[in-house]
């Protein structure tokens, strides 16, 4: 009841923040399928044949009254020119991504489009429990003003404690972050907009468990009309603790972005065979 009372509550302050800030619907939801794209090898240059070799001509000397003059030789036959490499193919992960991560994601059926990144998880031992910090990071690259609630959209989602792993919704509070000694700031729990090229880096803390923090979730479309059991929302991304990373860089600032998905094949109508009336067990 508790997380689906924290979700809700997520939800309302959006839609206040819809409200009040004149945020439009388009700048909240995030449609797209989130990528991490591995940073790509530069090319291999072509090998250049070196030059077609050409013979020195005859010198044949005066005789007889003949004045000396040159011959040329034949040139040699050029030789065939290599086949460039390929170009590298781009490796894309979308999703179970690792910490320090900087996933893309919009601009295509999203009118936002953004980096976003978790990293730096932390645990803390504190009386009677446990409380588990990270840090937020959120760059609008789009031309589109983006607004988020990250301390409402981004959550543990499961802890690997003594007696197995265990899923569940921890969310960030002032509580938690007051008792990992975290110096509260305006943004950390509020609703934020970000313009086109502002971003934002803020620590979230929660309590959970006892153990190991295994899954963070991301909530991006918090204001879909479906729910993923307690949680209320939808496109939920997730980063793995123990996550080996296909590549260990990333691609730097304003990559391609490939298209998440290609268009769905159109769907036709399968025709219904004719069967003769004698058989009656044709079709079963």
């Amino acid at each position: 009841m508790k997380t689906i009372l924290t979700s809700i509550l997520a939800i309302l302050a959006l839609c206040l923040m819809i409200l009040a800030c004149n945020v439009q619907p388009s700048q909240v939801r995030i449609l797209d399928v989130p990528q991490f794209i591995c940073a790509t090898s530069v090319p291999l240059p072509t090998h250049t044949q070196p030059p077609t070799s050409v013979a020195p001509p005859i010198n044949v000397p005066p005789f007889a009254g003949t004045p000396g003059h040159h011959l040329p030789r034949a040139t040699s036959t050029p030789r065939p020119t290599y086949t460039p490499w390929p170009s590298p193919t781009p490796f894309i992960v979308t999703g179970g991504f690792s910490l320090g991560a900087d996933v893309y994601i919009g601009g295509f059926d999203s009118a936002v489009r953004l980096r976003l990144r978790i990293d730096d998880l932390q645990t803390v031992v504190i009386d009677n429990g446990q409380v588990v910090t990270w840090f937020v990071e959120i760059e609008n690259i789009g031309p589109e003003t983006y607004a988020a609630l990250p301390g409402g959209q981004v959550f543990i989602a499961e802890v690997m404690t003594e007696s197995g792993l265990r899923a569940g919704q921890w969310w960030a509070s002032a509580e938690a972050a007051q008792a990992a000694g975290i110096n509260l700031t305006a943004n950390m729990l509020d609703a934020v907009t970000l313009a086109s090229g502002e971003s934002l880096r803020v620590q979230l803390a929660a309590f959970t468990p006892m153990g190991t923090p295994s899954q963070l979730g991301w909530i991006l479309d918090p204001l879909a009309s479906e729910r993923a059991g307690n949680l209320v929302g939808g496109n939920i991304a997730y980063w793995l603790t123990d996550a080996q990373p296909p590549c260990n860089t990333n691609p730097g600032s304003n990559p391609d972005i490939p298209t998440p998905a290609a268009v769905l094949p159109t769907s036709t109508p399968t025709p219904r065979p004719h069967f003769p009336e004698w058989c009656t067990w044709c079709g079963e």
